[in-house]
């Protein structure tokens, strides 16, 4: 199978405690640059894979995180990366280059409610929040160092922002998609999100209340097998169920060979990705 994309969760190190999250992999260390540049190497060697979004943790706490993406940038991939937002306005952390070799930045937006954002734990260790107004000027940024950038929008749906109506920004600054993420059940028995699960319905009634005038919008139920997540230590992981099982490592494997034992639902992942 060709032009898949992987997620390479490059860090679990966060500056939010968003208390839906997943991402938690128990790996304390991240991997070195060359490490990932020797996976990055490895998924390029397969031919299966023609994109990777860099992933967290929030992938911009990784202390070599520009470096790794002009190396995954020269290896021919298509990069796309996803973030709080909270991070890119400061220069040294998200230098200009960093935005122009990306296609597509996504950020998180859950609510501009500063009282739900910080029961949803998204926030810094000063309960300081991501703002509308941070939020465009992020955008204008990457949109004036990179005119054709592609402006990604992950709001995932829970217990806390069910009742949101977010779809008013559209009309202040260009989506090219949004994400609308039905919240993942996760308990690996340290960290549990079940108390903010919502069912269907209230789902379906979010979605209705957020259905946009323009631009793609993609709903999504579950990410179950579709979602090709590798982790901090290099680990392929199977993300059925409510935590993780490791399919295997690219630093010790292929990527054919390891992608080969994992039970990818490849019809699920093109309906994701169309």
């Amino acid at each position: 199978m060709n032009g898949l994309k992987v997620n390479l969760h490059i860090t679990e190190r966060c500056n939010y405690k968003c208390k839906y999250c997943f991402a938690h992999f128990d790996g304390q260390r991240d991997l070195s640059l060359e490490q990932w540049k020797k996976i990055i190497d490895n998924v390029k060697l397969s031919g299966m894979v023609s994109a990777i979004n860099f992933a967290g943790g929030e992938p911009m706490l990784y202390k070599n995180f520009s470096n790794l993406l002009s190396y995954a940038k020269s290896s021919g991939f298509e990069l796309s990366l996803i973030s709080n937002g909270s991070l890119l306005l400061n220069e040294k952390i998200a230098p200009d280059e960093m935005f122009a070799d990306l296609s597509m930045l996504g950020i998180s937006i859950d609510s501009f409610d500063e009282k739900i954002l910080i029961a949803l734990g998204c926030c810094d260790g000063s309960h300081k929040t991501l703002s509308e107004e941070k939020l465009i000027a992020v955008v204008n940024r990457a949109e004036k160092i990179n005119p054709s950038i592609k402006i990604k929008i992950n709001t995932v749906v829970s217990r806390l922002n069910v009742g949101e109506k977010l779809i008013g920004l559209e009309r202040k600054i260009s989506i090219d998609r949004w994400k609308f993420l039905k919240i993942k059940p996760f308990d690996n028995k340290i960290f549990s999100n079940k108390n903010l699960l919502i069912g269907n319905e209230e789902f379906s009634e979010f979605l209705e209340r957020n259905r946009r005038n323009d631009g793609d919008s993609i709903p999504e139920q579950t990410t179950e097998r579709s979602y090709i997540i590798i982790d901090n230590r290099g680990n392929l992981l199977d993300n059925f169920g409510d935590s993780y099982e490791i399919v295997g490592n690219l630093l010790e494997e292929s990527f054919g060979a390891v992608f080969g034992r994992y039970n990818f639902d490849s019809e699920l992942y093109q309906s994701r990705y169309a």
